[in-house]
């Protein structure tokens, strides 16, 4: 209620106040080069003002509730930190700035890790993702894990993004009803909230990208493989961490972090799309019943304007063909066959080796879940047709070793015959589905708004390990576009 006297002007400045604090919505970078000034921001301050975003926004006023757990050590942490600076040591451009994990990192201190669900919530793990003792040697400052949808996606055949048991669900900040997307919504959801600068997700197919790309931040998916995913739970051989960033400089200096190397950061420059050759597929025509979409019409003129601006940039656009295009249907299904079995086997795996947790199987979690269930909770049919799955290891072994080289080629191909440095895609032509099964890296880009405040995406991706090849042209395009929003929160239009 609005006092007397006061009117809604007094009201939204306090909204604005309370969600837009002087840290909110401020890059990795930015916030490093504040500290380095003399009486600047510090990372107590920082961590402090991302502590009060979630407090006052994200689990109130109208927030889209990306938070599942809070570090309880978190200012501990960042004023050790501010210590470390005023004694000359700055360990890197990520000292002392918050992040925030998706609930599928082990972390060695009093937070849970447990995939979004209550039948994995006991004792805390007792060590750190290997990625996380990097990124912690980097010195952020973890704040919380993120919301998720339970289990990767992997509970329901009809699952609710974003949603878990452990932490509800998940909203996307720009429309409050609008699309979140999953697995690794709350990573998302928290930078596009500008509670934390960079948030870390795992992609096994679309987790991250799709996410990104509905709530209109970055996401960045590497390689498969060439960031450990020792200590973290994960789905198949497949799954990836990546990461949710508001600009590209941060995404490639969180990849410098997490691999420990110093080199994907040298792409990022004024001139990155300067005799760049980059392909696409040309859009149809739309359907009269199409065009009469806001969201579809926004994402075909926002890919077009993409072209354009790349094109004057000084990048050379190919159009190739349809992405996919010979890949059998049965390839599909046996895709479909070797990743649910890895399903099966990578979380029997972790369920039997992880010490101090209810259930120890995958058939004592399925029980949790029976006795926990009740009205609008998501069926776990997915999860008994997993549990139910009897293929081999070396049957599944050989399913992999078929299908990788026909998605790897849907790729290579293309940017072998037009001598390509990468591809870009608008983000609902799926293309994300074909490089992740190829295990190639990708970058969701936002590319603008659609008429009902739901952001737009395109979609960059290319060979094996061409991580800096992508951010370098993610980055041309980011700078040409300067797409990215701040939410709305704009309740539901439907």
């Amino acid at each position: 209620m609005i006092g007397p006297g006061l009117g809604a002007g007094w009201a939204a400045g306090l909204f604005d106040a309370v969600v837009n604090p002087p840290q909110a919505y401020r890059s990795a970078d930015d916030l490093a080069a504040a500290m380095t000034r003399p009486n600047g921001a510090s990372s107590d301050l920082v961590v402090r003002d991302s502590l009060k975003l979630i407090a006052n926004m994200d689990k109130g006023l109208q927030g889209g509730n990306a938070f599942i757990e809070i570090n309880p050590d978190a200012r501990v942490k960042a004023r050790a930190l501010d210590l470390e600076r005023a004694e000359g040591k700055v360990r890197g451009p990520l000292h002392g700035i918050p992040i925030a994990l998706k609930d599928v990192f082990e972390t060695g201190d009093k937070m849970q890790t447990s995939g979004g669900s209550m039948a994995l919530v006991g004792r805390p793990a007792s060590r750190n993702a290997k990625v996380v003792d990097n990124l912690l040697k980097a010195g952020v400052v973890i704040i919380g894990k993120t919301n998720m949808s339970e289990l990767s996606n992997f509970r329901s055949e009809a699952p609710v993004d974003g949603w878990s048991s452990r932490g509800g669900l998940t909203l996307n900040p720009h429309r409050l009803d609008g699309q979140a997307a999953g697995s690794s919504t709350g990573s998302a959801v928290a930078v596009a909230q500008g509670i934390v600068p960079l948030a870390l997700g795992v992609e096994t197919n679309g987790s991250i990208i799709t996410p990104a790309a509905y709530n209109g931040v970055i996401g960045f998916k590497p390689t498969e493989g060439l960031v450990s995913t020792e200590g973290v739970m994960t789905s198949s051989r497949q799954d990836t961490v990546g990461t949710f960033t508001r600009n590209v400089r941060d995404a490639a200096q969180a990849l410098d972090a997490m691999t420990d190397t110093n080199r994907y950061t040298q792409g990022i420059k004024p001139d990155a799309l300067v005799g760049k050759r980059i392909g696409y597929t040309p859009l149809p025509e739309l359907s009269a019943e199409d065009a009469n979409d806001p969201a579809k019409k926004a994402d075909r003129q926002h890919f077009e304007d993409a072209i354009t601006l790349l094109r004057g940039k000084g990048a050379t656009l190919v159009p190739v063909g349809q992405l996919g295009e010979g890949v059998p249907y049965e390839t599909h299904e046996q895709y479909n066959d070797a990743l649910l079995s890895d399903v099966k086997h990578q979380l029997e795996a972790y369920l039997a080796g992880r010490a101090g947790l209810p259930v120890k199987s995958l058939a004592e979690l399925i029980e949790f879940n029976e006795r926990n269930s009740g009205p609008g909770v998501p069926d776990q049919q997915m999860l008994t047709m997993i549990n139910g799955m009897d293929i081999s290891d070396e049957a599944r072994n050989e399913l992999w070793a078929a299908i990788g080289p026909i998605f790897k080629s849907t790729i290579d191909k293309p940017l072998a015959e037009h001598k390509l440095d990468a591809m870009m895609s608008n983000f609902h032509s799926y293309s994300y589905y074909y490089s992740a099964v190829a295990g190639y890296p990708g970058i969701s880009i936002p590319s603008g708004m659609d008429d009902e405040g739901m952001p737009t995406a395109v979609h960059f991706y290319g060979k094996n390990l061409s991580e800096a090849t992508l951010l370098s042209v993610a980055y041309g395009y980011e700078q040409a576009s300067q797409a990215i929003r701040k939410p709305a929160f704009k309740p539901g239009l439907r």
